[in-house]
This record gives structure tokens, C-alpha cells and sequence, in this order.
């Protein structure tokens, strides 16, 4: 077998990282295969997680080859932020390792087994220790225990875990953020390795999905589940019920002069408040990125009301979760 060199861009941001990782999925066996990190210049969060995690797999799928990094030492920030250790090299600090500041949150990894067991040990609903560690990330980014931005921040973080631990039936996920104040904008990505959103809906019958672009425009839908639909007996109830709208709410909170990218699969779809792409992904699992305007923040119950007056057609109603209506009297 021979020896490959992959040169990574200078660049690896959302669109350029896509790129990155789809030549990766066509790699084979090679004695010997060398990431050159020499013109490495930005790394975007999104990146981190979606790069590292695709090298990850490689390195799985292809156990015959010695897999190895060269020229990376300019690379702080990525290392820093747990990049090289994510996928098995020695190099900077490890996933979690960095405690964070109110401008990041490094790559974190956390085993979904865990979260329910720790659920269970409290006596608790999942959901309920999902809403904790969401609201620890939001008081670290924003520096505040309270506010809109703090508010509004934990609603989203909590929605997408949920999605991950009670859908994804992954063994493990991971995340991170940034948050830049000149900008007015907060970034949070996470990924997991699990079924996807075509296997988890599939579990839905009143659904009719044929590819992974079936699965993610109905998962944007308001009551869109695959374990709450309609005509189902014995629905869960409860404050913290599965009602299908976590991901609806969500990406339409980012929309409002931000963004919001999910993809799943084949498939992957950007929107934003006046455009939306798509996307060729090669994507085992499903991956996320939020960005939030904090110039368009209003409080969390006002911006949940305005999206359920304007944009909800379903006769479903949102659980209290889904409303940010648990702390509400």
C-alpha cells in the first residue's frame, strides 16, 4: 500500500468543511495516511465537531492504515478546543478538558447511557437534567444566571438534547459553542452518531418518508414525532411530554436573523430568515448548528407565542416544555 497526504484547507468553515469531509467518505486503505494541518487557518465550531468526528471515522473504518498529523502546532485554538484529541491524537487538550469561557465552550462528549442513568439515580425525567446542563452552557456564554439571551439559549440547548437522547439511540454526542458579542451572535453545533432522522420518524405512520430530505422537512414541522402522531393511542402526557416541536420552535427562533443547519443522512438544509440551501452531505448520524441574533432576542414565552400565532397550522397543541411554560405560574 502506498502513503496519502490530505492537505485540510486554510479554511474550514461551514460550506468548505462539507466539502472536506465528503472526500473523506471516498478514502481507502493506504499504509500510511497524513493530515497536513500546515495552511490551517480558521476553524469554526461546527468544524470542529463535524471534522474531527469524520477523521474519527475514517480511522474506525480504516483500521489497516496508520493514521497520523503533521504541521498542527500553530493550531491553538483547535487544540484548545479538544480538535486533535477528538479524534485520537495526542495533541492539546482533551474533549471537556477546557473548562470554557463566556465567549466558548470547547468540545464536550457526553454518553447518552449516562444522562439516563443519572435521570434515573435523581428520580427524574431526562429531560429535566437536559434542561440543567443546557442552563449551566447558557450561564457560562452568557455571564448571566437570567435575561432573555440566557433564557431563550437554554430553551434551544434543552430542545436539541432531548432530540438526541429520546430519537437519536446514540451511544454518545457532542457539542460546542461560541459566542461573539461584537457580532451579536451565538453559535452552538452538535452531533451525534445515531440512527437518523429518517429511521427515528419511521416510527410515525401517518408519515410517508422516501429519502432523507422527506425526513428533515417533516421533522421541521410543528408535531412532527416519531413517538407522538396523530390517531396514537396512550400518548405520553405530562410537563416534559414529546410533542414534536422542539426542533419547529427552535429553527424558527434562529431564523429571526439568524440561522439554523440540520442534516441528516444525504441530506442537508440551511434556512434563514430570507434564504434557505441545500446541501450533499455525507452524514452518518444527524448534525446540527444554531446561530441566534442576540439583537432579535425578546423573551422566550413572547417569541414561543409569536411563532405558535403565525406559523402553527397543526391541531396539535406544544407541551409546556415545548412553550417554555415550566418555570411560568
Amino acid at each position: 500500500m502506498t502513503r496519502k497526504k490530505i492537505i485540510v484547507p486554510s479554511r474550514l468553515t461551514f460550506q468548505n468543511s462539507i466539502d472536506f469531509v465528503k472526500n473523506l467518505r471516498a478514502l481507502e486503505p493506504h499504509k500510511e495516511i497524513n493530515f497536513d494541518f500546515t495552511n490551517l487557518v480558521t476553524i469554526d465550531p461546527f468544524s470542529l465537531l463535524l471534522v474531527s468526528s469524520e477523521i474519527q471515522r475514517c480511522r474506525s473504518r480504516l483500521k489497516e492504515s496508520k493514521f497520523m498529523a503533521t504541521n498542527f502546532e500553530h493550531c491553538s485554538y483547535a487544540a484548545h478546543m479538544g480538535f486533535f484529541q477528538a479524534f485520537g491524537m495526542n495533541f492539546g487538550k482533551k474533549p471537556g478538558e477546557a473548562k470554557g469561557s463566556s465567549t466558548y465552550i470547547p468540545i464536550n462528549i457526553y454518553n447518552t447511557q449516562e444522562i439516563k442513568k443519572d435521570a434515573r439515580d435523581l428520580m427524574i425525567n431526562p429531560a429535566e437534567l437536559l434542561e440543567s446542563k443546557a442552563k449551566e452552557i447558557s450561564n457560562i456564554l452568557t455571564r448571566s444566571e437570567s435575561g432573555d439571551l440566557n433564557e431563550v439559549l437554554t430553551y434551544c440547548l434543552r430542545e436539541i438534547f432531548r432530540n438526541v437522547i429520546e430519537h437519536s439511540h446514540s451511544e454518545q454526542f457532542g457539542f460546542c459553542a461560541q459566542y461573539r458579542p461584537s457580532l451579536n451572535r451565538v453559535s452552538f453545533s452538535i452531533i451525534d452518531r445515531g440512527i437518523g432522522l429518517k429511521e427515528s420518524l419511521e416510527n410515525n405512520p401517518t408519515l410517508n418518508l422516501n429519502n432523507d430530505e422527506d425526513a428533515i422537512r417533516a421533522a421541521l414541522k410543528p408535531a412532527t414525532s416519531g413517538k407522538v402522531y396523530k390517531g396514537q393511542k396512550n400518548k405520553p402526557k405530562g410537563e416534559w411530554a414529546n410533542s414534536g416541536y422542539g426542533l419547529f420552535m427552535t429553527s424558527n427562533i434562529c431564523k429571526r436573523g439568524g440561522g439554523f443547519f440540520i442534516a441528516s443522512g444525504d441530506f442537508g438544509y440551511y434556512t434563514s430568515e430570507n434564504k434557505e440551501r441545500i446541501l450533499e452531505t455525507p452524514f452518518k448520524g444527524t448534525a446540527l448548528n444554531l446561530a441566534l441574533d442576540t439583537n432579535r432576542i425578546k423573551n422566550l414565552y413572547t417569541m414561543l407565542r409569536e411563532i405558535d400565532n403565525n406559523d402553527i397550522k397543526s391541531k396539535s397543541k406544544p407541551s409546556k416544555s415545548s412553550m417554555g411554560l415550566m418555570n411560568k405560574k
